[in-house]
C-alpha cells in the first residue's frame, strides 16, 4: 500500500451540476457508488445535515481510506462500504441502504489513482503494469494481457475498448517488444508503432491504448451494465414531504461509458420499446424513469481551465417515477 502522510488533493468534476441534479435535500438518504477520494461526498454530507445518511462504496480500498479520514467529522451520517458496484444492491441493502433518494456514479479516475506510480494507471509515470482498482481482488492485470494475449486478440481489445487508431500495427510491436514490464516500455512500443503525439491537442496515442486496458481489466463496461439497474432499483417514489422520485447521476468519460448510460436511461425513460414494425405492443415495458438532462451536460470553459482532466466528463441524470 502507498503511504501517503496527508490526504491527497482532488478536484471532484462537474460538482455542482452534480449536485443540482441530485437535488441534495437536508434528511435525504444518498449513495456515492464510486466515492474515490471524497470530493462529491463530502459536500452531500454537509447538505444531508445530522438527520441525513450518506454510504460512499468504492472498489479502491486505499482510496477510501482516505475518504474515511477526510470525512471523519460527519460522524455517523456517513457510512463506507469496500465493493463494487456490480453488486450495489447487495451492498446497500447489507448497510440499510434499501431505498434512497439518488444515487451518484462517477466513472473517472482520480487524481490519486493517476498520481501512483505504483498503479499502472499512468503512461507518463514510471510503474508496473497493474490497472487494478481493486488489487485485493487478485485476477488479470495489463501486463498479463500484453505479455500474454496474441497479436489479433490485443488489436480486437484496442479497437472494442479503445477505439484506437492503427491497432493492429500497435499490438503487432507489443507482441514483437515482449516482455514488457513497465508502463514506459509500454507507452515506447506504441510510439514505436505509430508515432508520438499527434493532433491537435496533442494526445498521446498510449492514452487510448491504457484506457482499453484498464476498462478490459476492470470489467468496467459489465460492471455499468449491471449497476445501472440496480440503483434505478434502489430509488424511492416522491412522497408528501419528497416532491420528486429519487435521482441517478452518472458523469462518464469516455464514448463507449456514456453510450451505455444514454441508452439505458432512454430505454428507461421510454414505455413501449417494442420493434417499430410491431402492429401492437408486446413488451408490456413500462417507463420508470424521467429525463432530466436531455443531452449530455458539459463542464464550462473555466472549470476546464482549472482541472484539464473534467475537458471529457458528461453528466446525465434521470429521476425515478411509477
Amino acid at each position: 500500500m502507498t503511504v501517503m502522510t496527508s490526504t491527497p488533493q482532488h478536484a471532484p468534476v462537474l460538482l455542482a451540476e452534480a449536485m443540482d441534479y441530485l437535488d441534495v435535500r437536508p434528511g435525504g438518504r444518498y449513495i456515492d457508488c464510486t466515492t474515490g477520494l471524497g470530493g462529491h461526498s463530502e459536500v452531500i454530507a454537509e447538505r444531508i445535515g445530522p438527520e441525513g445518511e450518506l454510504l460512499c462504496i468504492d472498489q479502491d480500498a486505499e482510496a477510501l481510506e482516505f475518504a474515511r479520514a477526510r470525512l471523519a467529522s460527519f460522524g455517523r451520517r456517513v457510512n463506507f462500504a469496500h465493493g463494487n458496484f456490480r453488486e450495489l444492491r447487495s451492498v446497500a441493502e447489507d448497510a440499510g441502504f434499501d431505498e434512497v433518494d439518488g444515487v451518484l456514479m462517477d466513472l473517472g479516475l482520480s487524481s490519486f489513482q493517476l498520481g501512483v506510480a505504483g498503479r499502472g494507471f499512468a503512461f507518463g509515470l514510471e510503474g508496473p503494469l497493474d490497472m487494478r482498482m481493486d488489487p485485493s481482488a487478485g485476477g488479470e492485470t495489463a501486463g498479463d494481457v500484453v505479455n500474454t494475449w496474441d497479436e489479433a486478440a490485443l488489436a480486437d481489445l484496442f479497437r472494442r475498448y479503445g477505439e484506437v487508431q492503427g491497432a493492429r500495427r500497435i499490438s503487432r510491436r507489443i507482441v514483437q517488444a515482449r516482455p514488457l514490464g513497465t508502463t514506459w516500455e509500454l507507452a515506447r512500443a506504441v510510439e514505436q508503432a505509430v508515432g508520438g503525439a499527434r493532433g491537435r491537442s496533442q494526445i498521446h496515442p498510449a492514452t487510448q491504448v491504457f484506457l482499453a486496458l484498464r476498462v478490459h481489466v476492470n470489467g468496467e463496461l459489465d460492471s455499468l451494465d449491471a449497476g445501472l439497474p440496480q440503483a434505478r432499483g434502489l430509488l424511492g417514489f416522491g412522497t408528501t414531504s419528497r416532491p420528486h422520485g429519487g435521482r441517478l447521476v452518472v458523469i462518464s468519460f469516455h464514448s463507449l461509458e456514456d453510450r451505455m448510460v444514454k441508452q439505458y436511461l432512454r430505454r428507461e425513460a421510454t414505455g413501449c420499446i417494442c420493434p417499430p414494425r410491431m402492429p401492437v405492443c408486446r413488451c408490456e415495458h413500462e417507463a420508470t424513469l424521467r429525463l432530466l438532462t436531455p443531452r449530455a451536460i458539459r463542464p464550462g470553459e473555466d472549470e476546464v481551465a482549472g482541472n484539464p482532466r473534467a475537458r471529457s466528463a458528461l453528466l446525465r441524470a434521470a429521476e425515478r417515477i411509477g
